[in-house]
């Protein structure tokens, strides 16, 4: 089945933001799609329903709903309520609703740093003061600073928002970690927003992903974001699920639901089910392979000591700290280097750390390796 990752699918002509905005001359290792193609089982899925000619509005089942509990339960001995489960177009969204509707006027959020730039957009967006929670290297991992956070917290904090594991640092949180924010929000009635859209993609040997919801009671309040768009590579589809066992909650996440906010894509529906029930062989081959890819990077940042990183546990995004090598005052000097040398990287200040670089690894090994000769060039030059 490797040879199915090893072979690169030309993408030129299907629309793709990942290809299209380079250019074909530019190798993309920048936006959160990988170059594989789905699983066949979900392809497979989508030519059968295309088969039926009429593609009407559409909802989740009670099958549906009955899958993703089950799933739940198999892959993270997570028991949930199929009530629990709110439909949405993608875990974006999710992260601008639980802004939009779960904060009140005049109330603090706490969001991490560095982070997916859709945290702070989702507070801006509806003008809520926010502080940013840093990470700290304890025992070669990124974990969260957990005093830091305890300073941050002011009498109007409500919301602590988390993203497990964590993106672009490649953090899986363990039960012992979630246990502690948990507690830490309990004690102040603040809500949890965590988003888990790479649950299914760690990578380090005998770690298993943990949802927040394990850790804390269905009455305190908390949104747990899910999806398997990443995962199965099917990002274009749109569809996620949001976890929400307080009811009161679950009804101001669902106020514009179906009216400003769309219900997810038909044939979302359809790809997510067939990689429910259809999809784990390939799901194990992609890790084996990405875990290979991994590999390379870690190498190739071994070879540059300019270059540093921490191992990384979970995703297929590596976050590389490039602060020894920039040499203006400009901290997108060096990912615009690389641009002129034929690869896109996504640069750190997207993320709040405007020395680093995020550099998606989701591709085949030989591309992979092309797009690393090209920035070794880079970094020789400034050597």
């Amino acid at each position: 089945m490797h040879s199915l990752f090893d072979q690169l699918i030309p993408r030129e002509n299907t629309q793709s933001i990942r290809w299209d905005k380079y250019g074909q001359d530019v190798i993309p290792l920048w936006v959160a799609d990988m170059d594989f193609a789905s699983p066949p089982c979900v392809i497979e899925a989508l030519e059968r329903r295309v088969h039926h000619p009429i593609f009407g509005y559409t909802y989740a089942s009670e099958t549906f709903q009955a899958t993703i509990a089950q799933y739940l339960l198999k892959r993270y001995d997570y028991p949930i309520e199929k009530e629990w489960l709110v439909f949405i177009p993608s875990v974006v969204s999710g992260l601008h609703m639980v802004a939009r509707y779960l904060l009140q006027a005049g109330e603090h959020a706490l969001i991490p740093n560095p982070a997916y730039h859709h945290f702070k957009m989702a507070l801006e967006g509806v003008h809520h003061a926010y502080s940013n929670y840093h990470f700290q290297l304890v025992d070669g991992r990124l974990t969260i600073d957990l005093e830091e956070l305890k300073r941050l917290v002011q009498p109007n904090t409500r919301l602590l928002m988390l993203c497990n594991p964590h993106n672009p640092g490649g953090t899986v949180f363990t039960t012992a970690e979630l246990q502690a924010l948990a507690d830490f929000a309990r004690a102040r009635g603040i809500l949890i927003c965590s988003d888990e859209i790479h649950a299914d993609l760690i990578l380090a040997e005998h770690i298993s992903h943990v949802p927040i919801g394990k850790v804390t009671h269905p009455q305190q309040g908390f949104v747990s974001l899910m999806s398997l768009n990443k995962t199965f590579n099917f990002p274009g589809m749109g569809l996620a699920w949001a976890v929400i066992p307080d009811p009161k909650l679950r009804a101001q996440f669902t106020k514009d639901l179906h009216t400003l906010i769309p219900a997810p894509h038909l044939l979302a529906y359809t790809a997510s089910m067939a990689a429910m029930q259809g999809g784990s062989a390939w799901h194990e081959a992609l890790l084996t392979y990405l875990r290979g890819n991994l590999a390379c990077v870690e190498q190739w940042v071994s070879q540059h000591p300019q270059l540093q990183m921490a191992p990384l546990e979970a995703t297929y995004l590596a976050w590389i700290d490039a602060s020894r090598l920039r040499v203006s005052d400009s901290p997108q000097d060096i990912t615009q280097a690389f641009l002129q040398a034929g690869v896109a990287v996504s640069p750190g200040q997207q993320f709040g750390s405007p020395h680093y670089f995020r550099l998606n690894f989701g591709t085949s090994r030989a591309l992979l390796s092309s797009a690393l000769e090209r920035m070794s060039s880079v970094i020789k030059k400034r050597s």
